[in-house]
């Protein structure tokens, strides 16, 4: 499975540039194997704030059972100041699945 991470600001935060952004997010990720993936709309009932703007997300390409449940706790344990994350499995074929 592959892991898709969507990080959703909160209010008063907005960090529009990516080169900032990924400093911050690859920091807070260190110790997973994370792919840049940009930009990303995601369904609008997925979301906790009101506007509707594309995410920035990360993917763990071929995560385990083991990395995703691992990922889950951290997040818990570890929220991101700022943002919201969203986590979402994919299987090839499959609609994605959000879990986090």
């Amino acid at each position: 499975m592959d892991l898709r991470l969507c990080f959703e600001h909160k209010a008063g935060v907005n960090i529009d540039e990516d080169d900032v952004f990924r400093h911050y997010a690859e920091n807070y990720l260190n110790g997973f194997d994370v792919k840049w993936g940009g930009s990303i709309s995601v369904p609008h009932m997925d979301t906790k704030t009101g506007p509707m703007e594309p995410l920035w997300q990360y993917i763990i390409h071929d995560a385990s059972d083991a990395c995703r449940d691992y990922l889950k706790e951290y997040l818990t344990r570890n929220p991101m100041a700022g943002y919201f994350v969203h986590v979402y499995e994919t299987e090839p074929g499959l609609r994605d699945q959000k879990i986090n």
